[in-house]
């Protein structure tokens, strides 16, 4: 067989060619078409039974590594994301999640989010660590939660898995049924009964919401958040007695809740608890707390009437600091004028 010769010399129109030969041509590159999507990752600590609290560090990178969002969850382990994607086939590996705090072990999930989904619903389980201490939101007396947690059939945690996927969407009574198939399945579900109040109270039903959460917290007596979510409905119909109970019990199971710490500070100061109103929002002051900077309105308000006007002043300032054109923006000014005069320096 002759062998061919191939010539080395390399022209211009040589290049053109073998540009055009490699590279496919625009009609066969897929568009690049942007679609946004809505992540949302529920975290739990050994099992679907046992929501990550508050303070989870959850993070969403591109298939690359490069950091896009981060987020810390909310008190039922929940962060949500917006994020962009592109065609799957324009794809460099997907999404990744990256979850990491104190009380677990880091973990880490690629996650393939397919061109027509606008919404991705990610439960995650990840394992504790004792040795890295406790998460806020995880009961400190963990193992008997987990353990009446763990005998939840499967046909209930499904149900239950529903009734929050409906939550999401804000179809209270779908979540509702589902919430009482669980429980049907499960009397003892306590997780279901919490749903279940958040459910109908967020369909207006508070009777039946305040019935679902005391028997939640019947069922279990560490459990923070129904106590907190009970709290609520106190607070709407201005029981501050008992929403205040129900705060300091919830904050023996979860001390550095900001939430918790914030509205028993304010229950506190309707009740001319001056001393404690102040203690707990400074501790509120001393977590993460966003979009709770009238902490520092309370204790502002509080040092005033313990007649201490030079640390209410820096209350107020502080509370500028934080949210300057928040809704208490102008009693904080006009709080700073009066004490600025009466106590200058």
């Amino acid at each position: 067989m002759k062998s061919i010769k191939l010539s080395t010399a390399i022209t211009p129109g040589l290049i053109v060619f073998l540009l055009f030969a490699v590279l496919p041509t625009a009609a066969g590159i897929p568009a690049q078409q942007t679609t946004t999507v809505q992540v949302i990752v529920r975290v739990y600590i050994d099992s679907y039974q046992n929501p990550a609290g508050t303070n989870i560090t959850v993070q969403l990178l591109d298939g690359f590594g490069t950091l896009e969002r981060e987020a810390h969850t909310d008190n039922s382990g929940r962060v949500e994301f917006q994020t962009q994607t592109i065609t799957k086939a324009m794809q460099q590996g997907g999404k990744r999640v990256r979850i990491f705090g104190p009380g677990i072990q880091e973990y880490n999930e690629t996650l393939e989010i397919e061109p027509v989904e606008i919404r991705k619903n990610v439960n995650v389980v990840v394992r504790s660590n004792p040795a890295g201490g406790t998460a806020a939101g995880v009961p400190s007396d963990l193992s008997s939660v987990a353990a009446n947690r763990l005998k939840v059939p499967g046909k209930a945690e499904k149900e239950f898995l529903k009734g929050k996927d409906a939550g999401e969407k804000k179809d209270w009574a779908e979540a509702t049924k589902h919430y009482q198939a669980a429980i049907a399945l499960y009397p003892d579900y306590d997780l279901a009964y919490n749903g279940l109040g958040q459910a109908l109270a967020s369909g207006g039903d508070n009777g039946g919401a305040r019935s679902a959460f005391e028997k939640a917290i019947q069922i279990n007596d560490n459990f923070a958040a129904a106590y907190r979510n009970l709290a609520r409905i106190s607070l709407s119909e201005h029981k501050f007695e008992e929403m205040d109970n129900l705060l300091t019990r919830s904050l023996s199971a979860e001390p550095l809740n900001a939430w918790a710490l914030a509205y028993a500070a304010y229950a506190e100061l309707q009740l001319h608890k001056f001393d404690d109103a102040i203690a707990h929002a400074r501790k509120a002051h001393s977590v993460k707390h966003d979009g709770l900077a009238s902490i520092h309105i309370v204790a502002g308000r509080a040092l005033e009437e313990k007649q201490r006007p030079s640390e209410a002043l820096e209350e107020y300032r502080l509370y500028l600091q934080e949210d300057g054109t928040g809704r208490d923006a102008e009693r904080a000014r006009e709080a700073v004028t009066r004490l600025s005069t009466s106590s200058p320096g």
